[in-house]
């Protein structure tokens, strides 16, 4: 894991939020009479005000910054239930790919607010963060490699251009000939990166070479063949505590909320029953 965020959002979606409001015979009780005001009623069906502020919330999130219109917003909602009236009054809302994707919505949202309610309730001493501090630096490459590469399909290709390179040829005027990776034009150059940017197999090579050097076997991943020039290499400077300590939060929360699936798993009753077994990852 890297100095990453964890970010857990939920999405508000207007017509789970419309059946939501409509629909009083869901498995969410009704509010009471005295503490749900009606705004608006649709065909003798009622829009509270608890309806309007969550379409209002909604609205938020779709566009932070932007203060929505409450009468605006009310008349939206009235458009929208009349629309989900007709939709129901047609039997769409029974139709079984529509119950499925319902139940999905429904699924994310309690799963989604179960989590970020979970995270704002979790609070780490500085002695935990700092100690996250010194394992996420042991992980990191404070070096940096510069390099070119010219990338072929076969192996016998990068064979033929280690030999030519052995020969005197000029390897950026050759990776301009032969190498089909988008860098070609510039001479394979990727300029500057860490070798956790890379593929294994290639931040490997680039780890054993010296500088000014250029891989005599070729190297294979996913993408091809590579004969690889290591140009330059630098050290950086690791980032401060100060500068991380959000981040750092984010991972060990994470973190915790891995672990808590895990518990939630270890303790459930699961019976699957395809040929493939789920797996947790």
């Amino acid at each position: 894991m890297n100095l990453a965020t964890a970010r857990w959002t939920s999405t508000l979606l207007l017509g789970v939020l419309l059946l939501a409001g409509c629909d009083q015979n869901n498995s969410e009780p009704a509010a009471p009479a005295e503490t749900a005001e009606v705004v608006a009623t649709v065909n003798g069906s009622d829009v509270t005000q608890s309806d309007l502020d969550a379409y209002l919330q909604g609205l938020q999130t779709a566009q932070p910054g932007v203060e929505a219109d409450p009468a605006t917003a009310l008349n939206d909602l009235v458009r929208l239930k009349l629309i989900a009236q007709k939709a129901e009054q047609e039997g769409i809302d029974k139709r079984p790919e529509v119950q499925a994707e319902l139940g999905w919505q429904r699924t994310n949202l309690l799963v989604n607010t179960l989590m970020q309610e979970r995270m704002s309730d979790m609070t780490f001493s500085d002695k935990e963060l700092k100690a996250e501090y010194e394992k996420q630096l042991a992980q990191l490459s404070n070096r940096e490699y510069k390099a070119r590469h010219i990338l072929t399909a076969t192996q016998e290709e990068a064979q033929a251009v280690i030999e030519q390179l052995d020969g005197g040829a000029d390897f950026a005027t050759l990776s301009e000939q032969e190498s089909t990776d988008p860098s070609a034009p510039q001479g394979g150059d990727l300029g500057w990166f860490s070798p956790e940017a890379m593929v294994p197999p290639f931040a490997q090579a680039i780890k054993q070479l010296e500088k000014g050097t250029y891989t005599k076997q070729p190297v294979s991943t996913q993408f091809g063949w590579h004969v690889i020039l290591l140009e330059d290499t630098r050290e950086l400077e690791p980032p401060t505590y100060a500068e991380v300590e959000e981040r750092l939060s984010g991972i060990l929360s994470n973190r915790a909320l891995q672990h808590y699936i895990k518990t939630l798993r270890d303790e459930a009753q699961v019976n699957i029953k395809l040929k493939a077994q789920a797996q947790d990852p």
